[in-house]
């Protein structure tokens, strides 16, 4: 009888302790960490997931996905003509980029994902190399008021999903001050550009292939030091681009030339005054070349191919080169090594400036 009794506990007893474990296991689970036994407030860690923002790597960390995740992106053109300062509605940008137009005068193209604004503009005309990046960038809706010949030819060869030309809704505001010419006036309301080119059957997205992200923590401190940045595209002056780093916030303050006083002139929303901070900003040199037979003298900048690059982020900056394979294929960056570059989670900043005028970029 004994030994039969010792047998039973030596079947029963591994059993038993194998039970409470599990049972113990499986409450520790359902928590998403010891903070969450503190405060009460108790996730299913099997029920979170994290996603990405396709254009600037930042996380979500959700039980569902973020609803903006199955829309395309929606490009804007926006005036950065003096008169037209300041704009609105560039801080809630997930990409910025910004060319000359003509005449040394650079405009911005936006990219809106994660954040559309209630207003954006004065909104401009567009090229057709701006057209190169809104096809990179998840085929996206395109907002602009006009286009050069060679843009025009454009939309249609390469399908552009224009509502400039699709009956995108505008309107003009030139805040009480009529001596603003009408051609900087044009706003319009971000989530209106989207209903409209919802109707048009643009609705959901195109997988948009990312570029690689690192944490802010993940800082290289060996690098050179870049916490002013001023980006000169033909001459130093109204359209120069300044930028101060912020230690922080790890971002980079946008300014937009400079006052009487040679002092960098802060860009603020003119509504409601936010200032637009960037998590990295990028010097892509490209190409310059007339227009042959042009009747305005018009320029175009070449973005399929490869050039040299500058990437600032963390108060730092790299060197590297852009590689662009085909329209449609998304600017990929590198650096001096070939490996690809590794950027803050956040917003971007991109200037593409004439490969002539290197020596106009100057950073400390």
């Amino acid at each position: 009888m004994n030994k039969k009794y010792i047998l039973i506990l030596l079947i029963v007893l591994p059993l038993l302790t194998l039970g409470i474990y599990i049972i113990r296991e499986t409450k520790k689970s359902t928590l998403s960490s010891p903070e969450s036994e503190v405060t009460g407030k108790v996730e299913l860690s099997r029920n979170v997931n994290t996603y990405f923002n396709p254009l600037n790597g930042e996380k979500y960390t959700t039980e569902t996905e973020p609803a903006f995740l199955k829309n395309r992106p929606l490009g804007v053109m926006v005036n950065n003509a003096v008169p037209a300062r300041p704009q609105i509605g560039l801080e809630s940008a997930d990409v910025i980029y910004e060319i000359i137009a003509e005449g040394g005068i650079t405009r911005f193209l936006a990219f809106f994902l994660s954040d559309l604004p209630e207003t954006i503009g004065p909104i401009r005309s567009t090229r057709e190399y701006y057209l190169a990046l809104v096809k990179e960038t998840g085929d996206a809706m395109f907002m602009h008021i006009g286009f050069s010949p060679q843009a025009r030819q454009r939309i249609d060869d390469w399908n552009v999903r224009s509502l400039g030309l699709g009956g995108g809704s505008f309107y003009r505001d030139n805040f009480g001050d009529s001596s603003i010419a009408t051609e900087h006036t044009a706003f319009a309301n971000a989530k209106d550009l989207f209903a409209t080119g919802v109707k048009l059957g643009w609705g959901g997205n195109r997988q948009i292939e990312s570029w690689k992200f690192k944490e802010d923590k993940e800082k290289n401190l060996n690098l050179t030091n870049a916490q002013y940045l001023e980006i000169s595209f033909w001459y130093k002056g109204d359209y120069t681009g300044i930028f101060k780093y912020d230690e922080a916030s790890n971002t980079y303050q946008r300014f937009s030339g400079f006052d009487d006083k040679d002092s960098p002139i802060l860009l603020k929303n003119r509504k409601n005054l936010k200032t637009v901070n960037v998590k990295n900003v990028v010097v892509q040199f490209a190409e310059e070349k007339p227009i042959e037979n042009d009747d305005k003298n018009r320029l175009d900048y070449v973005l399929i191919g490869q050039g040299e690059a500058l990437y600032f982020f963390d108060g730092k900056i790299q060197k590297g080169i852009w590689k662009k394979e085909s329209l449609e294929s998304r600017t990929k960056f590198y650096l001096e090594n070939n490996q690809e570059v590794e950027f803050n989670r956040g917003k971007f900043w991109i200037s593409v400036v004439p490969s002539r005028n290197k020596d106009l970029v100057v950073y400390k």
